[in-house]
């Protein structure tokens, strides 16, 4: 039987394998045993400990590594090998359906290796895990030394795990191995660069080891876009810059045109290789042609620049100009022509007219003058029965069909409807009337005011679009009739009348709709009855209150004349609260220093910058709001009692007499 020699180092840990590779049982009831010298027992295997590791305790038995990468239950581990351990040792594998076979191993104690030490070119210890950091197209000298004088130790490198030098005696007692790297390139980062003494067979060698650092600029800078530039002006987007292979990872900055922009999201992805800048972008119009930039800085290369960019096509879908829906007056066989006009950026390629019945048509595309993102598209047709209803338009660009159509609601068309007319203002012989237009009926429509005296004699025939009318030289104490209609191609709307009666000066004020007013006028008799009753009443009351307050307090006024003719207040702060015949008087700036238009027998009650106790011209009243606090005199108050006394007498006649304008249509 061949006797297998293997060393072992004194002091460290051995383990001896069963056979030359793996070992594979054919049962469960097949094992290995573990002998020395052929009487003592040492190990069993399987045994209790791999049972309860064991999953399926009815599978087949053996190692389930592979050789030099982990250990597997079926070897003999040796403790801090002694003297005692080295002999002759047995591995006995007894197969469920084959003969059992033997491997017999003898173990040789040997001393242990020098420890390696690793020094640079310079002849420096490395004494840190790591040489560099390197740049690309350096060069790199690792030299590794070991003190043994033992014949059988070897002493080489490992890269990455795979050997590539060995060493050579440097002087008696002293391997040395060296290794040179020129022109690193990126293969050199993170490499792991081992050296390793050993002497012994079962006995891990002893190993000391660097890896290497780079500084490295990135490989690519690329703003991820899938090829495809167009933005939608104000919607969000999330843009990807991916920079690949730069150490350490970089900053990244994002630029549009001048601007520098803040990134939402920095992220590292793998293994620190890739380094991804997310930016959410959001252009404007104004930004439509600039250039974005992702520019990715090392803080090791300061002088290098490493960016991308893209020139941004920032442009909208089309928008319809009007939002609401446009009613449309068509008659079949008769010629109508629709315009479509929409914003958008880059400009239509084509409109579209979709029917109620589905049916479509497609127009061209005109640019509308004055304005730059204005377009439209004009479609003429001939209508038919299926086309009342509503009619789409849409235009498409290279951002995609309009989302929101324009719509038309297509309906029979014919004369327009009568206008809604009313009085706005009215001077001395002259009349402003406003008209709100009815539809049109499908075409552009005209409005006419027709204006006749009294006696039928036609006074004013006026027409226009706008329905608006100032119309002047209109006598007064005259009954007018105003006849008012629209019309269009297709004909005129239903007339309207109104009767205009004045008995006075016209008044804007004094427009009423209802052409009976005598039950009304009986009860604004008596209203307006009660109401003076009442003033009259309060005024005899205040005219008490102040003569109290004037005996009161006749020692020392609180009112002071001034030689303008206006009352001002003394700045009496202590008396300002106990003056009770105290009123607030806004001069309007509108207001006049006389009525000229009034009738009235009672005065207007102003207190007038300037004006005094006189009239002044009208051109001399002031032109702006002022307020001013005056106390009324007992003259004035009783006086105004007095007035409003009289006027009651005369009440039958003011009342029955009022300004009015009837309208009956």
């Amino acid at each position: 039987m061949d006797v297998v020699v293997l060393r072992a180092v004194r002091g460290r840990d051995a383990r001896l394998p069963c056979g030359q590779g793996k070992v594979f049982l054919d049962g469960p009831d097949s094992y290995i045993l573990w002998l020395k010298n052929d009487r003592d027992f040492l190990y069993r295997f399987p045994n209790e400990d791999t049972e309860a590791r064991s999953v399926n305790h009815e599978r087949v038995f053996g190692t389930s590594c592979d050789a030099g990468s982990c250990h597997d239950d079926t070897s003999l581990l040796l403790k801090r090998v002694s003297d005692q351990d080295a002999g002759i040792y047995r591995c006995r594998v007894h197969y469920q359906a084959s003969p059992s076979l033997d491997y017999v191993i003898e173990v040789r104690l040997v001393e242990t290796p020098g420890t390696p030490r690793i020094y640079n070119e310079a002849g420096e210890v490395i004494k840190q895990a790591h040489v560099g950091p390197l740049s690309l197209g350096s060069d790199l000298s690792l030299i590794c030394e070991v003190d043994d004088e033992q014949p059988d130790t070897l002493v080489y490198w490992r890269r990455n795990g795979a050997v590539i030098e060995r060493a050579h005696s440097a002087r008696p007692g002293v391997l040395r191995a060296e290794v040179h790297v020129r022109n690193a390139t990126r293969d050199e980062l993170d490499a792991h660069y081992e050296c390793l003494a050993q002497n012994a067979d079962v006995t891990e060698p002893l190993s000391a080891s660097v890896v290497v650092r780079m500084y490295l600029p990135p490989i690519s800078v690329e703003i991820r876009l899938n090829h495809n530039f167009d933005f939608e002006a104000g919607q969000p987007r999330v843009v990807d810059c991916v920079v690949v292979g730069c150490v350490p990872p970089p900053s990244i900055t994002w630029h549009l045109g001048d601007n520098l922009l803040r990134p939402s999201v920095h992220k590292e992805l793998h293994d620190g290789n890739y380094t991804v800048s997310s930016l959410t972008l959001a252009p404007s119009l104004r930004d439509n042609k600039h250039e974005l930039v992702c520019r990715a800085h090392n803080s090791h290369l300061p002088d290098a620049v490493f960016e991308d960019k893209v020139t941004l096509n920032v442009g909208y879908r089309p928008v319809c100009l009007t939002s609401r829906e446009e009613t449309i007056g068509a008659v079949q066989r008769e010629a109508e022509t629709l315009t479509c006009v929409v914003e958008a950026s880059p400009e239509p390629l084509q409109f579209s007219w979709t029917f109620d019945d589905s049916r479509s048509l497609y127009t061209s595309v005109k640019k509308v003058p004055g304005h730059h993102h204005r377009y439209s598209s004009t479609l003429t047709w001939l209508p038919r029965d299926g086309d009342f209803g509503l009619l789409f338009c849409r235009a498409t660009n290279s951002f995609g069909e309009q989302k929101k159509p324009c719509v038309y609601a297509i309906t029979n068309g014919g004369p327009p409807h009568p206008p809604d007319c009313g009085i706005l203002r009215s001077y001395p012989h002259t009349v402003r009337v406003e008209c709100q237009k009815g539809w049109d009926g499908g075409r552009p429509q005209v409005i006419h005011l027709e204006l006749y005296s009294s006696d039928g004699a036609l006074l004013h025939n006026v027409s226009n679009a706008a329905g608006l009318f100032h119309l002047p030289d209109v006598e007064e104490d005259n009954n007018l009739t105003a006849i008012l209609y629209a019309s269009n191609v297709r004909g005129r709307s239903i007339s309207k009348t109104m009767y205009l009666q004045t008995i006075s000066t016209l008044s804007a004020s004094a427009v009423t709709e209802n052409s009976t007013t005598v039950t009304w006028e009986r009860w604004l008799e008596a209203t307006a009855g009660l109401v003076a009753i009442s003033v009259a009443i309060a005024a005899t009351a205040i005219c008490v209150r102040i003569i109290k307050i004037r005996s009161e307090n006749l020692e020392n006024p609180d009112l002071v004349p001034r030689s303008d003719g206006v009352f001002h207040r003394e700045p009496d702060f202590a008396r300002e609260e106990r003056l009770l015949g105290t009123t607030n008087i806004t001069v309007n700036q509108l207001a006049a220093c006389q009525n000229q238009y009034s009738s009235s027998p009672v005065p207007s009650c102003r207190v007038l910058v300037g004006c005094g106790s006189r009239s002044p011209p009208q051109d001399a009243c002031p032109a702006s709001q002022h307020s001013y606090f005056a106390a009324a005199t007992l003259a004035d108050v009783c006086g105004a009692a007095s007035v409003i006394t009289a006027a009651l007498g005369q009440m039958g006649l003011g009342l029955g007499r009022p300004h009015t304008w009837g309208g009956k249509s």
